[in-house]
């Protein structure tokens, strides 16, 4: 993998920690639903809002539940309640006005012994499927931002 800046090691620490901790998650599905329509001008609306967040959320979990090399922390774990903590995660910590149900990254991620490259693989892929998205680079920079701060959660060094 190529040397990053901090920043954006950071971020991508923060993306992966964030979807690692929703990916072990076995509670039911999300009882509240993200806004339909994102306030105007936050995070969240910049990202495109409950359509396309649900969209890179889903392709970013398929992808990595798919990936023998890669779903290690997916073994019988519900993947739709992974989408759903996930994406209520996301709108909460962007400004789309959702309260984030879901138990700690440390609680979430506790006995999986995730790996830096399984991490940073795992941001790899959230980062393929925002651009597929469309969401602005500023956008994808900014929420990456905001999770790496989980990274220490997740990553079993």
């Amino acid at each position: 993998m190529a040397s990053r800046n901090p920043l954006f090691t950071a971020a991508l620490a923060c993306a992966a920690s964030a979807i690692c901790a929703v990916t072990f998650a076995q509670a039911p599905p999300a009882l509240v639903p993200p806004p339909a329509v994102a306030p105007p001008g936050s995070l969240y609306e910049r990202l495109g809002g409950t359509p396309k967040v649900t969209a890179f959320v889903n392709q970013t979990i398929d992808v990595v539940a798919n990936n023998p090399q890669m779903n290690q922390s997916f073994d019988k774990v519900n993947l739709q309640h992974v989408k759903d903590m996930l994406i209520e995660q996301i709108c909460s910590l962007s400004g789309g006005g959702c309260k984030y149900t879901g138990d700690t990254m440390r609680d979430v991620h506790a006995g999986h012994h995730i790996s830096n490259a399984e991490f940073f693989d795992l941001v790899e892929v959230l980062r393929i499927a925002m651009r597929a998205q469309d969401v602005p680079l500023s956008a994808r920079n900014e929420l990456l931002e905001i999770l790496a701060p989980m990274k220490r959660d997740v990553v079993k060094l």
